[in-house]
C-alpha cells in the first residue's frame, strides 16, 4: 500500500513507489505554515503529479508552482475552471480535464468524474493501485437547502457511487464534513456500497479529532 500523509483540510500527499501525488494544495489562508513545511519536505526531490479538483481557495493555491518547486519533476492535472481562472499562473504543459476525460501520463491513468460542486473528482490507476479522490463531490445535504436541492445533490452523489460500485478501490478520499453529522457527506453510504480497502476522510478543516 502507498504512504498517505495528511497535510490539511482536503490536501494530502500520496507516495507510491517512484511517484508522489499531491491533492488540492490550498491557499495560505487555509494552510498553517507548519503544514506547508511538512508538505514541502515530502515533495522534495520527488517525481510529482499535482491534482487540483477545483478553484475554491480551500482547495487551490494560485502560487502552486512556487509551492511545489522543490520536486525533481512536476506535472499538473487541473479542472477546467482552474485553467480558465488561473491559466496564466500554471505551466503551459498542464493537463486540463473535464468530466469523462481520460488521460495516460506515463503509466498513470486519470479519469475525470463529475462533481456536484465546482470542478471534478478523479479516479487514478497506477502500478496496480486504484485511487478515488472526490474533491468536493459529496452528499451536501445542508439543513438550509430546499428539498429540491437536496434531491439534486443526492441524485448526483448516488450516481457517483453507482459508478464506483464494483470497482476495486485501494484508497478512497471522500468528504466527511462534521457540520453534517447525520449524513457525514455520504461517507457511510460510500463505505457500504463501494467498500474501499482504505477510506480517508476529508473536508475536516484540520479538526481531525472528529
Amino acid at each position: 500500500m502507498p504512504r498517505i500523509v495528511y497535510i490539511h483540510h482536503n490536501c494530502f500527499v500520496l507516495e507510491a513507489g517512484e511517484r508522489t501525488l499531491l491533492f488540492d494544495y490550498p491557499a495560505p489562508a487555509y494552510l498553517p505554515e507548519a503544514a506547508a513545511r511538512v508538505c514541502a519536505s515530502h515533495l522534495a526531490g520527488r517525481q510529482l503529479t499535482v491534482f487540483v479538483s477545483h478553484s475554491h481557495d480551500d482547495h487551490f493555491d494560485p502560487l502552486i508552482v512556487a509551492a511545489t518547486s522543490g520536486a525533481a519533476a512536476r506535472e499538473f492535472v487541473v479542472s477546467d475552471d482552474v485553467a480558465d481562472l488561473y491559466g496564466d499562473a500554471l505551466p503551459s504543459t498542464r493537463i486540463t480535464m473535464e468530466p469523462e476525460d481520460r488521460v495516460d501520463l506515463d503509466g498513470l491513468t486519470v479519469t475525470a468524474l463529475e462533481s456536484n460542486d465546482l470542478g471534478l473528482a478523479y479516479l487514478i490507476e497506477m502500478d496496480g493501485l486504484t485511487v478515488y479522490y472526490g474533491g468536493d463531490m459529496a452528499l451536501w445535504d445542508w439543513p438550509g437547502n430546499t428539498p429540491a436541492a437536496n434531491r439534486a445533490v443526492g441524485m448526483t452523489w448516488r450516481r457517483q457511487l453507482g459508478r464506483l460500485e464494483g470497482k476495486r478501490l485501494d484508497v478512497a478520499f471522500s468528504n466527511t464534513d462534521p457540520r453534517l453529522p447525520e449524513s457525514l457527506c455520504g461517507a457511510p453510504e460510500l463505505l457500504d456500497r463501494v467498500r474501499p480497502r482504505v477510506f480517508v476522510p476529508m473536508h475536516l478543516g484540520g479538526h481531525v479529532h472528529y
